[in-house]
This record gives C-alpha cells, sequence and structure tokens, in this order.
C-alpha cells in the first residue's frame, strides 16, 4: 500500500482536478459525483492514506441514514436540507475525531477540508439516486486519483 504525504501544490492541484472531472460528470450526465469538491479531496485521501477511506464511507453512511431519520420527524428541502445534511455530517466527522484522535491520528492528517466531505456525498445521496450517485462518485474519483497517482509515481508531482 502506497503512503504518501502530499504537498499543499499537490493538495490544490488534486481538488482543481476534481473540480474539473466532476464539472464533466455533471455536464454529460447530469449528475454530481458526491459534490464538486469532493472527487478531488478522495483521489487526495486515496493517495496520501487509503485507510482514511474507510472513515469516511463510515460517517458517509452514518450520515445519509440520520438524514433520512430527520426527514421522517421534520420537513426538509432546498437549504435547509443542503445546511442539515452539512450539519449532521461536520458533528459526525468531529465526534468520531475526538473519539479516534488519540489512538488513530494518521487518520486526521488532513482534517479541515474531510469534515464536510461526508455530509456533500451524503447530501447527493438524499438529492439523487444512490446507484447513479455512487456511480458517478466512484468514476470520477477514480479518475483524479489515477492521475494524481500517476504524476507521483513518476515523481512529475511533488510529495514528502
Amino acid at each position: 500500500m502506497l503512503t504518501t504525504a502530499v504537498t499543499a501544490e499537490v493538495a490544490v492541484l488534486g481538488i482543481a482536478l476534481g473540480l474539473v472531472f466532476s464539472l464533466g460528470c455533471y455536464l454529460v450526465s447530469n449528475l454530481s459525483p458526491g459534490g464538486m469538491i469532493t472527487p478531488g479531496w478522495l483521489g487526495l485521501v486515496l493517495v496520501s492514506d487509503p485507510r482514511r477511506m474507510a472513515l469516511i464511507v463510515l460517517v458517509t453512511v452514518a450520515t445519509f441514514v440520520g438524514t433520512k431519520l430527520v426527514q421522517k420527524l421534520v420537513i426538509l428541502y432546498g437549504k435547509r436540507l443542503f445546511a442539515a445534511v452539512l450539519l449532521l455530517g461536520v458533528f459526525l466527522q468531529l465526534t468520531v475525531f475526538l473519539v479516534l484522535l488519540h489512538d488513530w491520528p494518521f487518520l486526521f492528517s488532513h482534517g479541515t477540508l474531510g469534515f464536510i466531505v461526508p455530509g456533500l456525498i451524503a447530501y447527493q445521496l438524499v438529492r439523487q439516486p444512490v446507484g447513479a450517485t455512487l456511480l458517478a462518485t466512484g468514476v470520477v474519483t477514480l479518475l483524479s486519483y489515477v492521475v494524481l497517482l500517476s504524476g507521483v509515481l513518476l515523481r512529475v508531482l511533488p510529495h514528502t
């Protein structure tokens, strides 16, 4: 398993690649791949430390399920739905962060943006068909990952 720390420049490039691929996906299929920045972020996670992907998946699933439960009690749509899903995702990610930080600090090396990514994915899972959203997110993330990993392995991109 390849784990490497990525530089700030590579992180910016990863997010930019994700934006380009996400926009292409949206224009071609009219599906958002878990949000515009998500695939680039997930590609960076896979390049830097793939073990963190399990944590993102677990928090995303918990956020999605929690949102579906809240929707049975409260009418959520539009901006309120977006805010509620993101807040729930950040709350769950922060809770996991506080519980696991002491024992597994490597899971949170680039934590800032990672706190909102599960909420962004869960929001798209609520709004779009689940299977199509997962497929779009997976394909665009894979594209971002392959380009980033190729750059790192070919030593075209800086890494530490």
